[in-house]
């Protein structure tokens, strides 16, 4: 809206007609949102009048939820005296128009997540002269509808990240602080979940709470093609981007530096180790090196790598000196400090723990054997 006056007219609000006005709804469909916000309300009085505190426009706190805002705004809201068994928190109504610009999907994960209920419902549907409660409520009874309550509906569902979906918990994994090449002084501690299909960022507050965000102004700035000589892979057929791709979809260079355990402090150019000459140790039957000795270029450490375990359970050891190539190459595995000693199937014969190089007692027994190395 903007104020303009005329001769014999008074002071007056007008809707521009020119692009700075594209993005402003005209005064009609205002009115007609208000109007169907309005109609909201009096039917959530009457079905919830005196077991809840109804309002209009209100923010629903969602500041514990892991989710880019704190809050939600809510178009009607029905917030309970006690939890209801079928809406929770409260039933939060969003009358939809034709420049409706908010997400359905994250918004709706945001409530659920936050104990509340949510339906969508269209303004046409609400300016009915047949509208009332029972309107709102049918959303909820059919199984394509726009009615989404606490006991029937998971926020699981409305999100793209697939830990959450599938573990109930985004992956955190946190970013080092030292691989950011602006340097090290008052940098931002976080996390970012490393599923596929998430950009969601946990950064860290002084009085130990979390603000989440999907933004990465806080990660590094450097290029995917940086991380090429610091990532060790176990075949390497296929180009660095390429392999990168199919490892993440999306923030690539921090799911990376958040979970590969070689990329670690250097004092090297980049503030991490880039490996350079190698030495196969070990080969299997095809003489695919299988463990491997690297050497960092700028730093006396060495990188043994060892991928003879399953897949997913390969050993990446750093020395501070040249490792005793004599050693028993299971050697190479250990890692007692992380060790709870695999637990496979009961068929299958080992002869050491395949994490930290642990010895069996004969070579016909199992791990399962061992239930004294079983954590509680």
């Amino acid at each position: 809206m903007y104020p303009r006056s005329a001769p014999g007219k008074s002071r007056h609000f007008y809707h521009v007609s020119d692009d700075a006005g594209q993005r402003c709804s005209n005064g009609g469909e205002s009115e007609t949102h208000e109007r169907a916000v309005a109609r909201v309300e009096v039917a959530l009085h009457q079905q919830f009048g005196e077991n809840a505190r109804i309002e209009t426009e209100v923010d629903v706190d969602v500041a514990e939820v892991p989710t880019p805002v704190t809050e939600r705004r809510a178009d009607a809201l029905a917030t309970f005296d006690d939890w209801n068994p079928y809406f929770g928190e409260g039933l939060a109504v969003e009358v939809q128009h034709n420049h409706e610009d908010k997400d359905v999907h994250q918004v709706t994960h945001d409530y659920l997540a936050a104990g509340y209920s949510v339906v969508w419902i269209r303004a046409a549907t609400v300016l009915l002269d047949t509208f009332n409660y029972d309107t709102i409520g049918a959303e909820f009874e059919q199984d394509d509808s726009s009615g989404y309550a606490q006991r029937t509906s998971k926020a699981s569902r409305f999100t793209n990240c697939q830990a959450l979906l599938y573990d109930g918990e985004h992956a955190w994994e946190r970013v080092p602080p030292y691989a950011h090449p602006r340097g090290q002084e008052d940098l931002i501690t976080y996390d970012i979940c490393t599923a596929q299909g998430c950009e969601l960022r946990r950064l860290h507050e002084p009085d130990g709470s979390y603000t989440y965000t999907a933004s990465d102004e806080h990660g590094p700035d450097f290029p995917l093609k940086a991380l090429k000589n610091a990532i060790v892979r176990e075949y390497d057929r296929d180009p660095f981007w390429k392999w990168a791709g199919s490892q993440y979809h999306s923030a690539q260079v921090e799911k990376l530096l958040a979970t590969r355990p070689e990329i670690e402090r250097c004092r090297g150019p980049k503030g991490f180790h880039e490996w350079g000459r190698r030495e196969t140790l070990w080969t299997n039957h095809s003489d695919q090196p299988l463990i491997e000795l690297r050497e960092c270029m700028y730093c006396p450490v060495r990188l043994v790598t060892n991928h003879r375990g399953r897949s997913g359970h390969s050993t990446f050891c750093l020395y501070g000196r040249e490792p005793n190539l004599d050693w028993d190459d299971v050697y190479f595995q250990a890692s007692p400090p992380e060790c709870d000693h695999y637990l496979y199937d009961e068929d299958v014969i080992e002869d050491y723990c395949p994490k930290c190089g642990a010895t069996m007692e004969s070579s016909n027994t199992t791990l399962r054997d061992h239930t004294s190395w079983i954590p509680p």
